[in-house]
């Protein structure tokens, strides 16, 4: 019920065949769950608003609008570039039952949250969720992948040594928690809330080992109160809105506590240590060579995305934003470099490490 058959034949190639350079393949699949940060083109098919399939989003990819909510390429794209494959496309813009596509695929969702509801108060608006995601997962382990290994110990085998990449919660939080179209800040405090989310994200992390994933790349939250948007939405002058920030430390804490501890046969877990990394950015730009750390590149509506057809910021590449909530390319390549070759943004290992182990 998700697809479109009038997605363009041309579209869903270049989402196959993006890869700006050549590289030695380590992996064979980089399997991509979570939101806006790493969505594709999932969202185009679904009653979901915050779509990013216009002008000026992508104005900086090789095919443009992509769905991807900033000016380029996502951290799923870079890593699957220096992983030696192709971006995996998204799920729900392929058809099961022709593609012979085995380098993994695209399951995010643009609001999506940990918690199912996150991202769905207004009425008809549907997402995947991160459960949803999962469950597109399941179908493509017990369904498509087969046609592809037909012996099982090679379906094993591939999974096994494939990157599977989580970064969501960020919604969980400014999409439910902290908005008053719900009530669960009425129902949780906020460690009873980071609690459950650490909670949910560990079931459904142990459900996708179930499914056969070994190598994960879990996410922390960016620091919220710092986003344009939000400072927008609450007329503050300040840089950063601290108390919210102190919700998302809060859970970042306990989802590093997490990771750590969980103890899966033949399972590596890295956490990306965001938070910290964005926070000093947004504070210290000129130490990454960027500039402006404020201002969206585009002009945003009132929901913080870009003005469809206006032209954005001609220097991309100093700015911090694309649009109100959403870095730019440069940014999300400069996460994505120091967690796939650095030694701190991504522990115990970086990316390029697990995917050798």
């Amino acid at each position: 019920m998700f697809r479109n058959s009038m997605i363009p034949l041309v579209l869903v190639c270049f989402f196959f065949f993006w890869k700006v350079e050549s590289q030695a393949k380590i992996a064979p699949a980089l399997y991509t769950f979570g939101d806006s940060t790493v969505v594709s083109w999932n969202d185009v098919v679904l009653n979901t608003p915050g779509k990013a399939n216009y002008p000026p989003y992508g104005i900086d990819f090789p095919t443009r609008p992509n769905a991807r909510v900033t000016n380029g390429a996502t951290i799923s794209d870079f890593f699957a570039q220096w992983l030696g494959i192709q971006s995996p496309p998204s799920f729900l813009s392929i058809s099961p039952k022709t593609s012979k596509f085995s380098e993994g695929f695209n399951y995010a969702s643009g609001s999506a949250g940990i918690r199912s509801e996150t991202g769905t108060a207004d009425p008809g608006v549907v997402n995947l969720s991160m459960e949803k995601q999962i469950e597109l997962f399941r179908k493509t382990v017990q369904e498509y992948l087969p046609r592809l290994f037909t012996k099982e110990a090679e379906l094993r085998n591939h999974l096994s040594k494939s990157i599977f990449l989580v970064v969501v919660g960020s919604n969980d939080y400014s999409l439910n928690y902290l908005s008053s179209q719900y009530n669960t800040s009425r129902i949780f405090n906020m460690v009873q809330f980071a609690d459950s989310l650490v909670y949910y994200l560990q079931t459904q992390l142990q459900d996708l080992f179930s499914l056969g994933a070994r190598k994960f790349v879990v996410f922390e939250i960016e620091p919220v109160g710092c986003k344009p948007a939000f400072l927008q939405t609450v007329n503050s002058k300040a840089q950063c809105a601290e108390k919210v920030n102190s919700y998302i430390a809060s859970y970042n804490h306990k989802l590093g506590v997490m990771v750590q501890s969980m103890r899966l046969r033949n399972t590596t877990f890295v956490l990306a240590k965001r938070y910290q990394f964005m926070n000093d950015l947004m504070a210290n730009p000129t130490r990454y060579g960027l500039k402006d750390s404020v201002n969206p590149c585009c002009a945003v509506l009132k929901s913080g995305m870009c003005i469809p057809n206006k032209a954005p910021c001609q220097d991309r590449k100093s700015h911090v934003f694309f649009d109100a909530n959403h870095p730019t390319e440069v940014v999300y390549k400069t996460i994505a470099e120091q967690c796939f070759k650095g030694t701190d943004q991504c522990v115990p290992i970086n990316i390029q490490e697990l995917a050798k182990k």
